[in-house]
This record gives C-alpha cells, structure tokens and sequence, in this order.
C-alpha cells in the first residue's frame, strides 16, 4: 500500500506520488518573529514533523524547509513598542522559537529561510509579475493585480474573505484596484527598516517572502506545501497566484496539506485574539514530550478544543505506552512474533492513510493490550516500538539521543554564558527545557556537567 495524503486542493485523498521520487519537497509556512509561539503553533508544527518522520521512514528522502517571517508590520510595530532594532526583536524570537521547537522534538525541519536573506529573489519575483503585467504601482508601494490571474480562489474555492482566515495581514489602501489586491513591494515609512533595490527603497510584502524562498530553494513547483488551516485564504492563495503567473506552470505545489485548528473555548487559538498559551508557559507545568504525544493523538486534520484535561489523558497514555517499553529486554529480541508484525502493519498502513495518527495509536494499545496478557512481550516488541517512535518520538530514551549532544553542549555552554552576563532569567530558560527532556545540570566547582535520566 502507498501514501495517501488528503490534498486541499483536490478537496480529496490522493496517492502520493512525488514529481521527482524518491525526492519529496515539503514547505511549511514557519512564524513570524515578534513574540512567543502559542500552542496552536506547536499543534500545527508537531504533526508536521510526524509527517516528515513517517515519510522518511517509509523511504522518501525529504528535503523540508520552513520560512521565518523577520520583517514585517507586526515585527516593526512590536519593535517600536521595545525600543529595539526590528533584527534584534526578530533574532531573539527566533531563537526562542528553535528552542521551543527543540523541546517538543520537532527537529526534522532542514532549512529555516529568513525572508531577509531572499530580498534579491522577492526583489526578482516583484519585477517579474510587473514585467508580466501582473502588478501595479500605487503611492505606498506595489500590488498584485487579482483580476490578472483568473484562477485566484482555486485552492479556497472561494474569493472572499471568512471569518476564520488570517485577516491580520490583509493590506488596506482606498486606491487599490480591487481590495482583494495585496501587497508586493512597501514604500517605507519613516523610521521603518529598509532595503534600497531597483524597485526603489522599501520592504517585502507578506506573501511574495514565501514564493521566494521557496522557487529559490525548492523551483517553481514542487511536491507538498502545508501550514495551518487558517492560511488557505488569502495567504496560500496569493502564494498560488504569485508564482503561477510568474512560472506559467501550475501548480504551485502538488499537493497542499493543512492542520486544523487548535480552539479554547471553541474559539481559534491566536495572537491576535489574546485567548492562547505560549508553548513555554505550559512546559513550565507539562512534560514536553506529553504535550507532544497530546498533539499526536489527534488527526492533524482535527480541530481540538483545547481542555486541560486533555493533557492529563495524554499522560495517561503515553505512560501505557513507556510501561510497556521500559518493560523490554535490551538489544534484538529476535525474529518478530505474527502479533508483533501485524501490529507494526496496522500501524503503519494507519499513518499511510493521510498520517492517521489515532488509528495507529489504537493498533498499538491493542497490542499492547494483549501482551500484559502473556508472560513476557513477543519477540518483535522492542522493534514495533522502535518504528513507532521512529515516527512519534515520545518515548523517554529518545527525548534527548546521543545525536543531539553537541546541541545539548552549547545549549549549556550558553546558558554558563548568560549567567556571567547576569542574564539569570534567561539562563534558567535553558535549564528549564533542558529538564523537560530529561537532561539534568550539575553546578560543580569543576564546571557544569550533565547527564540524562529516565523518568520516574
């Protein structure tokens, strides 16, 4: 059986069949770096790393690439309320967000593309789409012309704006052609960054960063793009239309991969509407790799209403799970049992099957289920949770493995750093994550020193 993944696009489950196989080409729209990730930020980029997992287990190598957002109306907002550079507010974000994101083991990402190391490539893309006719010149910068791609709404099926899109962003000006008409090209305004380019001096529009990025690192087409539900309009729309034009091929991305929203209350969790918890708040409370499994256990597709109870659940049985794990003898128990290889069938034709992640949770805990029946776990056990956790990466002894120790030496050598700089907040931080994956500090006269440790 092959990969089906539900494609936004189709409006349907489709086989995965990549345009350049083995390759996989995977772009998921990243954060914009003016505060703290939320954890319908860590809902959104856990599942994605579980799907980057399971089709790399299964063989294809994929190359994944997630943008950064570091210059925009929210950074330069942000950054005045500060008093700090825009490329400080952003550095420090992004920087705390690569650590949240190390925290909840997502770590399959390959490249992290800041839209200010692209702005020859937006700069390229702008005058390609004016050259085309696809763009026009107001007072306060360029705009993408709609009317000029008459496909625009193929990927929403619609052309209007909702009341769950990602409105924030939407580029008000009374002289525009038409207001679904965005942004391209700013004119900068007084105390704004700025770039000088042949289109004049100003700054990149939202949309035009990430068809940069990605024909600059992945062509003008390629396999998978995904993000949060929220962004299918306008955002991957005006993705859609960008490139498209510029390229003359279509489309954009073969198949377009959306996660559902993570609510409170029954109402979307963001920023924007103030009703949301940083990853790092809750970590302070929350075992990260139970706010993963948390994640997980849900269809990536689902909308999960947010409920503390939940994550006491999770706990629950994620520890089902580490029981029966830490219960295994070390090393090859050799040849699988039929049990076992079933159980390791099922669960991966569930994660074939557009990543069905509680599907294959339940062959698992059946499995496991049956073996607290038997006198000792059938041979093949310790290899069924080696594939799930392949994929999962929850169970204890993977939370901090032996390849990430040199990520594990400078975080604590940053850590002694920020401590001398009298940064104690900032030091603690570190601590604090790196407790979260079991790795505990030791404070000696000889230096700092660490170690992991199962927990209890």
């Amino acid at each position: 059986m092959g990969i089906a993944v539900y494609n936004t696009l189709a409006r349907a489950k489709q086989p995965l069949e990549p345009l350049e196989p083995p390759k996989v080409r995977l772009f998921v729209c990243g954060p914009t770096v003016y505060d703290l990730s939320h954890l319908g930020h860590a809902k959104t980029y856990t599942q994605f790393d579980l799907i980057a997992r399971h089709l790399r287990l299964r063989g294809l190598d994929v190359q994944y690439v997630q943008n950064v957002t570091d210059i925009d109306d929210k950074i330069i907002a942000r950054s005045a309320e500060r008093g700090v550079p825009t490329d400080a507010l952003a550095r420090e974000f992004e920087q705390k967000y690569l650590d949240d994101m190390q925290a909840l083991g997502n770590t399959s990402v390959d490249e992290h593309a800041r839209a200010t190391d692209f702005i020859d490539q937006i700069v390229s893309q702008v005058q390609r789409l004016i050259d085309g006719g696809n763009a026009y010149e107001l007072p306060d910068g360029w705009y993408f012309d709609v009317s000029s791609f008459p496909e625009y709404g193929k990927l929403a099926h619609r052309t209007e704006l909702a009341a769950d899109d990602a409105q924030s962003r939407i580029d008000h000006n009374p002289l525009k052609r038409d207001q679904r008409d965005f942004a391209l090209w700013k004119r900068p305004k007084d105390g704004e960054p700025t770039w000088d380019t042949p289109l004049g001096p100003g700054r990149p529009g939202w949309h035009i960063e990430d068809t940069a990025i990605t024909e600059a690192l992945l062509g003008a087409q390629y396999d998978i793009h995904g993000g949060a539900v929220d962004l299918i309009f306008p955002h991957h729309e005006a993705e859609i239309a960008q490139m498209e034009s510029i390229s003359g091929r279509a489309p954009l991305a073969k198949y377009w991969i959306h996660t559902g929203f993570l609510t409170l209350s029954k109402e979307k969790m963001s920023k924007s509407l103030g009703n949301f918890f940083t990853i790092r708040e809750l970590l302070e409370h929350v075992d990260a790799r139970v706010l993963r499994f948390f994640f997980l256990s849900h269809h990536y597709r689902s909308r999960v209403d947010y409920d503390p109870d939940m994550l006491e659940e999770a706990a629950a049985a994620l520890k089902r799970i580490e029981n029966f794990w830490l219960r295994l003898p070390d090393g090859d128990d050799g040849p699988p049992a039929p049990e076992a290889e079933r159980a390791r069938e099922a669960m991966l034709a569930a994660l074939d099957d557009d990543f069905d992640t509680p599907a294959a949770l339940a062959a698992l805990y059946e499995f496991i289920r049956k073996q607290h029946r038997a006198e000792r776990p059938a041979p093949g056990s310790r290899a069924l949770l080696e594939t799930f956790d392949a994929v999962f990466a929850v169970l204890p002894r993977a939370a901090a493995s032996e390849g990430d120790d040199d990520w594990i030496t400078a975080e604590v050598e940053r850590r002694q750093q920020l401590r001398g700089e009298r940064k104690f907040a900032e030091a603690d931080e570190i601590r604090d994550r790196l407790r979260a994956m079991n790795v505990v500090l030791e404070d000696t006269p000889e230096g700092v020193h660490w170690h992991r440790e199962l927990p209890a």
